[in-house]
């Protein structure tokens, strides 16, 4: 099994998902999803709009109902990540990033 690798991103409305990323139904548990991510050997970073929007796009989405997100571009600063998915929650949007963990750093400095 080849590991997930970046995609080309075109966002509409400013949502976007990975064409590999698997369709997982609202009764896959968390640590499925991280199990698969291992798999894929690296793990996920989740960067939410609410805490990493603009102020001005913040009120826009919730306080006026403006589901258009084309204007947050939210950024991992983990080497080597790139965007899964930026998409919807009950608690807002939610940009996805694989952030791929480099086996010779991890056993460096031991």
């Amino acid at each position: 099994m080849n590991p997930i690798q970046a995609a080309t991103v075109e966002r509409e409305e400013g949502y976007w998902t990975h064409p590999d990323l698997p369709e997982w139904d609202e009764g896959v548990t968390r640590v499925e999803c991280e199990a698969w991510a291992a798999r894929q050997g690296g793990e996920f970073v989740a960067i939410w709009f609410e805490l990493d929007a603009p102020e001005n796009l913040i009120e826009r989405y919730f306080d006026e109902g403006d589901n258009d997100i084309s204007d947050w571009h939210p950024v991992c600063d983990k080497a080597g990540s790139f965007l899964l998915s930026i998409h919807d929650t009950e608690d807002g949007p939610v940009a996805l990033f694989f952030a791929p963990k480099d086996k010779d750093l991890a056993t460096e400095g031991k």
